[in-house]
């Protein structure tokens, strides 16, 4: 027999004698209605061949008296495993002391037996009565075959009749299960038993409400992955002391499958999940969006790739979902076969709504926190790129002023017109001072941009340098542009143009430089283009990775801080072309961005 079918058979053993735990006044009234039925027709099958008679009757009152006994001690004891066990030898005890009573071996009433499997049935798990009572039935057309002394007619008339009173009972099974919570639970309102039920209900809904708090209060992805676990665990095990029997993992999404990112008693010997089919229990739950049970996980092509849940009977799988994006998979497993029943089910589901939320609002605050990091990133750089060009401009442009006005005043003596000729030179090297500190105070901060928008900042960037650096740079537009982009977008795009321009007056020796803008159904291009010298992409890029943020890399960061393409081409000998793109709302596309001033 394989490993994995040997498992299963002990775990299947184990279940069916493992310990009870105190079933519910639901499951208690159930196995009354199908003893009481079941017990009602053996004295009407013993009228019916005159077999009825006052220890008959007696018989029957009794086994219904201590079963009833051994049922209300099941709920309210501290002991549900013996009387259960209990419930079962008085089943089989009084069965064939009802056969004993009525015929022996040519008794009609062999089928009273399946009073105990019914019980059985209906304490653990209604799902299971047809089946077992079918074969039970079942066994009475076989028995006179084994046994050839054996009258078969009446038993098996007599199993005929059972076979009708088991609709019947499945009919009380339903009613049980609709209208118990609204007919006998409300009309016991003052019982103990009652009271512990309202107790519990309030307790979990203060449970419900506490883990809510506690997921939503972190905007950590690790922490809230961790307490995703331990507060399911909790509620759902409930602090029996059991904690380990309940399997648990958190799988988020990947580009080819999961990644287990939090277990608890798993202990994956794997980290990846791959969806091979569409038919395995996480890629339906994916497809469905909604939350699903599943069975044979060792045969499962997804839950098989996860060796910590072969064990498992039941496992429960509830996608994170929250506002069409899907994020993971809250995944548990457990041992006892239908452990997920639909309490459970509901509350797993509410913990998996709190942890998308929570793992929503956790991804937005990393999000915030990392442009947050980008933008003072880029404010560091923007403040060393200023200090570096005072320092190779003004700064060097005032010490050599410095310098010259003191030449001049020893000339005054000895030579005062050259001493006048040398002040007119100092003079227009401050004029040119002054340019430049305007210049820069420009590209910090331009004021027309604010006032009259990106292409007029443009128009003024393309005078300041001709005028500055008698650099020839020229604007070209389309006649149809957004003109609703925010000014955040409109600065970034500025910015970008502004170092594009001055990389190539500084490096490529270019005699043209182009500063392009067109829209294009819904996207708006920025392009600088040079006729200069060109240069070697990657491997100015390699240098960039090494020395820093700096050049083509401060560009990308800022086309990044707005969703933006940034394409750059060059060869050496060939000149320069940067593209930057950006996607356009549809109500950004428009006439006119704004008029050259």
């Amino acid at each position: 027999m394989p490993p994995v079918a040997l498992r299963r058979f002990e775990i299947i053993i184990k279940t069916m004698f493992a310990s009870q735990k105190s079933p519910s006044i639901r499951q208690v009234w159930t196995s009354w209605a199908f003893r009481s039925l079941l017990l009602i027709g053996a004295l009407f099958v013993a009228g019916y061949f005159g077999l009825l008679n006052s220890e008959l009757a007696f018989l029957c009152g009794g086994w219904l008296l201590i079963s009833l006994l051994a049922s209300l001690a099941m709920v309210n004891g501290r002991h549900a495993a013996i009387y259960f066990r209990l419930s079962g030898f008085v089943d089989l005890a009084f069965g064939l002391l009802l056969i004993a009573h009525s015929g022996g071996a040519q008794s009609p009433l062999w089928w009273t037996l399946i009073i105990g499997p019914l019980g059985f049935a209906a304490v653990d798990g209604i799902a299971l009565a047809p089946l077992w009572t079918v074969g039970a039935l079942a066994s009475g057309y076989i028995l006179p075959y084994v046994s050839p002394g054996l009258d078969p007619y009446p038993l098996q008339t007599m199993l005929t009749y059972a076979l009708i009173l088991l609709p019947s009972s499945m009919l009380m099974a339903w009613l049980e299960i609709n209208l118990i919570d609204g007919f006998l639970i409300p009309a016991k309102d003052t019982h103990p038993l009652a009271e512990r039920v309202r107790r519990a209900e309030r307790s979990r809904a203060n449970e419900l409400v506490r883990m809510a708090v506690e997921i939503n209060s972190s905007l950590n992805v690790e922490e809230v992955l961790d307490l995703a676990l331990d507060l399911s665990t909790r509620a759902v095990i409930s602090g029996d002391g059991h904690e380990h029997t309940l399997r648990s993992a958190l799988l988020l999404l990947t580009d080819d499958g999961f990644e287990v990112v939090a277990s608890r008693h798993l202990r994956p010997e794997k980290q990846q999940v791959v969806l091979i089919t569409d038919t395995g229990a996480l890629s339906r739950a994916l497809v469905r969006g909604d939350s699903l049970l599943a069975r044979n996980p060792d045969q499962d092509p997804d839950l098989k790739q996860l060796p910590g849940l072969w064990e498992c009977c039941d496992v429960f799988v509830a996608p994170l979902t929250y506002q069409l994006e899907t994020y993971g998979i809250l995944l548990y497993g457990h041992p006892t076969l239908r452990f997920f029943n639909k309490e459970r089910r509901d509350l797993l589901n509410a913990i998996a709504q709190q942890v998308s939320v929570a793992l929503h609002n956790a991804r937005l605050y990393e999000s915030l926190e990392t442009e947050k990091k980008r933008i003072s990133e880029l404010e560091a750089e923007a403040q060393k790129k200023l200090a570096r060009d005072l320092h190779d401009g003004p700064i060097q442009t005032i010490a050599a002023i410095t310098m010259r006005v003191n030449f001049a005043r020893r000339l005054m003596d000895r030579d005062p017109e050259e001493a006048a000729e040398e002040l007119m030179r100092v003079e227009d090297m401050a004029r040119q001072t002054t340019r430049e500190i305007r210049h820069m105070l420009f590209t910090i901060r331009p004021l027309i941009l604010e006032r009259s928008g990106l292409i007029a900042a443009l128009y003024q960037l393309a005078d300041k340098e001709n005028e500055i650096h008698h650099q020839n740079v020229l604007i070209e537009t389309d006649s149809e542009l957004p003109h609703e982009l925010d000014l955040g977008k409109q600065g970034a795009l500025f910015y970008i143009a502004e170092e594009a321009v001055n990389n190539a007056r500084k490096h490529a020796e270019a005699a043209h430089i182009w500063v392009r803008l067109r829209g294009e159904d819904d996207q708006f291009f920025i392009e600088v283009e040079d006729d200069g010298v060109g240069f070697n992409v990657g491997s100015v890029d390699a240098y960039y990775e090494q020395r820093g943020s700096l050049g083509f890399v401060n560009m990308r960061e800022r086309a990044d801080l707005i969703d933006g393409i940034l394409h750059i081409e060059s060869a050496e000998g060939k000149g320069t072309r940067i593209t930057l793109s950006i996607l356009l709302e549809p109500s950004q596309i428009a006439e006119n961005m704004t008029e050259h001033p």
